[in-house]
């Protein structure tokens, strides 16, 4: 029998892509939804209605009251946070990128990071799974192994990510119309002002033993959905190295794979899929190329990949992918 499932925020984009991917999904049936208009139940309605499963495609500094209210009223549930409530370890960290006081400091410190390929071992039966943001997917994908490995130097990490509109969400915002975005392009949260920055950095420490302290720049694009973001590393090996160490990593299938050509949005554009390319820059450099779409793998797709694996499915279960590529030079010995 399908699990039942509870989506909270339905009519924002990423509510809205969790189910449509749902729709699709053998094990799963949406139960009901809240949000604004006809059909959906007010969110505190949402709160009384028993189910195997919830997602909370809420704002941040609303969505860990609901996360919290879930997991006492039904503990066997599991619960996927799309907001960034639970992503830092901190209350101190969260008043710090967020600008006010947790809501539900109690879950911080203890709710799994659902970058699915990086900590799987850790969702493996989790009843609350923090999702993590759609930039932070972009970077830490492709960044976290090669800190690991030791193949970069982690003092010196400079990331300049681009962004489709949807990932500022639904709400009416004048730097959001048509007329303001199309046929331009745009910087913003410059410097190190953007909360994603607060999510990667203890993350980025863990993995490399010592303080990472990111440049990031994110740009918006006047398209609908897709991140690229644009790694500039510092390394004594050389790119075709780097690739392998990622392949080892990842595998040569599955969602997140290794390609020989920078990767295109279009090729991501309504996956799960995060393709990453390697590139010589200046001496001692490389370029790093990673491509996500912000929708699916930076939110409902990886939400929905790690109620998978929570409760212990095949996690590519519903969800979409591209064809496999693979890596088109040899590799270098490791």
């Amino acid at each position: 029998m399908a699990k039942s499932v509870g989506v909270f925020g339905a009519t924002g984009y990423t509510g809205r892509e969790v189910v449509r991917l749902l729709s699709a999904h053998p094990e799963a049936d949406v139960a009901f939804t809240t949000g604004t208009g006809a059909g959906h139940l007010a969110h505190e309605a949402g709160l009384e209605r028993p189910a195997d499963a919830y997602f909370l495609a809420l704002p941040h500094g609303v969505s860990a009251r609901y996360a919290e209210g879930l997991r006492q009223r039904f503990p066997h549930a599991v619960v996927v946070d799309l907001s960034g409530d639970l992503r830092l370890p901190t209350a101190a960290a969260y008043r710090e990128w967020y600008g006010h006081d947790h809501p539900a400091p109690t879950l911080l410190g203890k709710t799994p990071y659902g970058l699915t390929e990086v900590y799987r071992d850790r969702l493996i039966g989790a009843r609350l799974v923090s999702n993590p943001g759609c930039y932070a997917t972009s970077v830490l994908l492709p960044l976290l192994p090669l800190l690991r490995d030791r193949l970069v130097d982690p003092g010196d990490v400079v990331v300049d990510a681009k962004s489709g509109a949807s990932g500022a969400g639904r709400s009416l915002r004048e730097e959001l119309l048509f007329c303001e975005i199309q046929d331009d392009f745009s910087a913003y949260a410059p410097g190190r002002t953007h909360r994603h920055v607060g999510e990667m950095e203890p993350l980025l420490t863990e993995a490399a033993g010592q303080t990472v302290a990111l440049t990031f720049c994110p740009h918006l694009l006047p398209v609908k959905r897709g991140i690229l973001s644009a790694l500039y590393l510092k390394t004594h090996d050389q790119p075709a190295t780097l690739a392998a160490a990622l392949v080892d990593f990842y595998g040569e299938t599955g969602f997140v794979r290794v390609v020989d050509a920078p990767p295109r949005l279009s090729d991501v554009q309504r996956t799960n899929d995060c393709l990453i390319s390697v590139h010589a820059a200046a001496p001692g450099r490389v370029v790093v190329f990673s491509a996500i779409d912000n929708l699916v793998k930076g939110a409902a797709g990886q939400a929905i990949q790690n109620l998978n694996v929570a409760l212990g499915w095949d996690e590519a279960l519903g969800l979409p992918t591209a064809a496999p590529v693979k890596l088109a030079w040899p590799m270098a010995p490791r």
